[in-house]
C-alpha cells in the first residue's frame, strides 16, 4: 500500500483504534498491513521559541503490547517542518530529524535554526514501527512562531539597606526610567515602561466561567466595555464569570550569589533556566495568558467572585476558599505563590525600588475594617495614594485592586512546615504540603517585624528574616510560627499600616485558621487550544 493510501486510512486513528477494528483474530492482527500496526501517539512533545529558532523536546510512544503479545515495535520518529500548513506525512515538508535513538530528545532539546522571526512554523511528529508503518494522527503536531527576544533584568544588593538604591537594572533595562505614582498630580508615571509587552498586554477583561474572554473592559472605567458598546457586568452578581486582569506569557530566571539577588524576565524561553511557573498548567503545558482577579474574593452563593461593589469574603478556612474558587469551574483556583511572585518581580522591575508602598501607593493600612471591592474602578491600570492620603484608600497595580492592604490574600504553593519554608511552583496544590519542596529556609527574627533578608528562589522571592524597619531592605512585614504547619498569606491587612506591601508575608497560621482579616483571590487558567 502506498504512503498516500495508508495516510487516508490511518490519519485519524491511534494504534489502539486500528487494533479494535481488526482484532477479530490474532492472525488478522499479526498480518495487518503485512507488518502489524503503527505505533501509538507521542508520549510528549514540547516546542520552545527563540530568536530565529525553535527548541524541540519529544518522547516516542512505547511498544504496543496486547494480551501479552507484542503487536508493534517502535523503531523511531520522523519530525518534519513546514510553513503554511502541517506536514501530512513523512514525505511532506522539510526533514528536521529521523531519530532512531529512542528517548534521545526527551530532555536534550533539538534545536532548529535559521528560521524567520514572526513566521509560524508547523511541525508534525511521525513515530514509526520496525515494519515501516507510520502514525499520522493529528494530535502529534505543534505550531510555533520564532520571535526576537526582549530581556529585562534587575539585581538586588543584599548589603544595601536603602530600598531606593539597592536595586540596579541589568540586561535591556539598563538606562530605562523607572515607573512611579505621582501622588501630587494624582496620576501614574510609566517612565520607560509604557510600551513593554507585559504592561501593554495587561488588560482588564470579563472572563466567562469556561475561562474564555467575553469582552474587554474600559481600562479607565471598568463599568464600561472597552469597545464603547455599553455598560459592563463588573458589578453584576448574576453574570456567569468574573472581572480578571490578563498577564501575558513571561519567562523568569531567578538566582542569587553571595552579593546579589537576580531576576530576569523575557518574552521567550531563552534557555532551560527560564521558567514560566505562573503560566504552567498541571499537565506541564504553557498558557499564553494567565488571569488574576481584579478584586478581592467575595462570596456569593458559596462561590468566590471577582466583582466590584461586593463585601470582601473572609472568615473561611483555606479548604473552603478553594472550594468556593473551584465552584466557578475546572479552570479556577485561589492564587498561588508563583503568581504572587510574578507580580512582585514586575513591580520591583518597573520601579527599581524595594518599597512598593512608597512607589505605588500605601493602600488600606492603619484603618479598623475592610472596605468593599471596587473603590477605584475609574483609576486606570496603576493608582495609589501617598502615606498621608492612604489608610482608607485602596491601591491598584496591573489592574489588581488591593494587591496589599485591606485583607490578607491566602495563597497556595507556599507553606511553613514546622519551621521550614516549602514551595510548590505549579499545580496541583494542597493544604498539607505534600509534594512541596523544602527550601531549607527557616523564618527568623521577630514575628511581625520588617523583612531584612530575602531569598531569590527559582520560583520567586521570599522574605525569611524579620530584623529590618519600615524604611530599610524590603520594608514589609513577616509573621511566622515555626511550631506548626502554616499556609501562606500575603499583602497584609487593614490594621498593618507600613507592614503591608508587595513583599508582606505571613507564615504563622494553619490552613484551618479563620479570621475577619483573611480572604483569598481568584486565578483562572486560559483554556487549552
Amino acid at each position: 500500500m502506498e504512503v498516500g493510501e495508508y495516510y487516508e486510512i490511518a490519519k485519524e486513528s491511534t494504534s489502539q483504534e486500528i487494533l479494535e477494528a481488526v482484532q477479530d483474530t490474532k492472525e488478522t492482527v499479526k498480518n495487518f498491513h503485512a507488518g502489524g500496526v503503527p505505533p501509538g501517539n507521542m508520549k510528549a512533545v514540547y516546542v520552545a521559541v527563540g530568536d530565529g529558532k525553535l527548541k524541540v523536546t519529544f518522547t516516542e510512544p512505547d511498544d504496543t503490547v496486547i494480551d501479552g503479545q507484542l503487536i508493534c515495535t517502535v523503531k523511531g520518529c520522523m519530525v518534519r517542518i513546514k510553513e503554511g500548513s502541517y506536514p501530512e506525512n513523512e514525505l511532506d515538508g522539510d526533514l528536521v530529524v529521523d531519530n532512531t535513538e529512542l528517548g534521545k530528545y526527551s530532555t536534550e532539546a533539538l534545536e532548529i535554526t535559521g528560521l524567520t522571526n514572526d513566521v509560524t512554523y508547523y511541525l508534525a511528529f511521525f513515530p514509526y514501527s520496525d515494519q515501516g508503518l507510520y502514525n499520522y494522527n493529528p494530535v502529534n503536531r505543534k505550531e510555533a512562531t520564532p520571535k526576537a527576544y526582549v530581556l529585562y533584568g534587575y539585581k538586588i544588593n543584599k548589603a544595601d539597606s536603602n530600598p531606593a538604591t539597592r536595586i540596579t537594572y541589568t540586561e535591556m533595562a539598563v538606562g530605562m526610567t523607572p515607573a512611579a505614582m505621582d501622588f501630587a498630580a494624582g496620576k501614574f508615571n510609566y517612565g520607560s515602561w509604557a510600551d513593554v509587552w507585559f504592561i501593554r498586554e495587561n488588560k482588564p477583561y470579563m472572563i466567562k466561567n469556561d475561562g474564555t474572554v467575553d469582552y474587554e473592559l474600559d481600562a479607565n472605567d471598568y463599568t464600561k466595555k472597552a469597545d464603547g458598546s455599553g455598560s459592563s457586568d463588573v458589578a453584576n452578581t448574576s453574570y456567569g464569570g468574573n472581572a480578571m486582569a490578563a498577564f501575558p506569557l513571561m519567562w523568569f530566571k531567578r538566582w542569587e550569589d553571595d552579593t546579589y539577588e537576580y531576576c530576569n524576565v523575557c518574552n521567550i524561553q531563552l534557555d532551560d533556566s527560564y521558567k514560566a511557573y505562573a503560566h504552567t498548567r498541571q499537565d506541564g503545558s504553557i498558557m499564553d495568558v494567565k488571569y488574576l482577579a481584579m478584586f478581592e474574593g467575595s462570596y456569593i452563593s458559596s462561590k468566590m467572585r471577582s466583582l466590584s461593589g461586593q463585601t470582601v469574603g473572609v472568615s473561611q478556612t483555606a479548604a473552603t476558599e478553594i472550594s468556593y474558587a473551584t465552584a466557578n469551574g475546572a479552570r479556577w483556583y485561589t492564587q498561588s505563590f508563583s503568581e504572587w511572585a510574578m507580580v512582585g518581580d514586575l513591580l520591583r522591575l518597573i520601579s527599581r525600588n524595594d518599597n512598593s508602598q512608597a512607589v505605588f501607593g500605601y493602600g488600606r493600612g492603619g484603618t479598623d475594617a475592610a472596605a468593599k471591592t471596587g473603590t477605584i474602578t475609574n483609576k486606570g491600570q496603576f493608582f495609589g495614594y501617598s502615606e498621608a492620603q492612604s489608610k482608607v484608600n485602596a491601591v491598584k497595580v496591573f489592574h489588581i485592586e488591593n494587591f496589599w492592604g485591606n485583607v490578607w490574600n491566602r495563597i497556595a504553593g507556599l507553606m511553613n512546615l514546622s519551621g521550614k519554608i516549602y514551595t510548590k511552583e505549579v499545580p496541583p496544590y494542597n493544604t498539607t504540603g505534600s509534594g512541596y519542596t523544602n527550601t531549607g529556609l527557616t523564618p527568623a527574627g521577630t514575628s511581625g517585624g520588617y523583612i531584612n533578608s530575602t531569598k531569590m528562589l527559582a520560583a520567586g522571592r521570599v522574605g525569611y528574616n524579620a530584623a529590618g524597619s519600615e524604611t530599610t531592605y524590603a520594608t514589609d512585614g513577616l509573621w511566622f510560627n515555626n511550631s506548626q504547619s502554616n499556609y501562606a498569606r500575603v499583602g497584609g491587612y487593614w490594621n498593618h499600616a507600613a507592614l503591608c506591601g508587595a513583599s508582606a508575608l505571613a507564615l504563622d497560621a494553619a490552613a484551618s485558621t479563620t479570621h475577619a482579616s483573611i480572604g483569598a483571590c481568584l486565578s483562572c487558567e486560559q483554556p487549552a487550544a
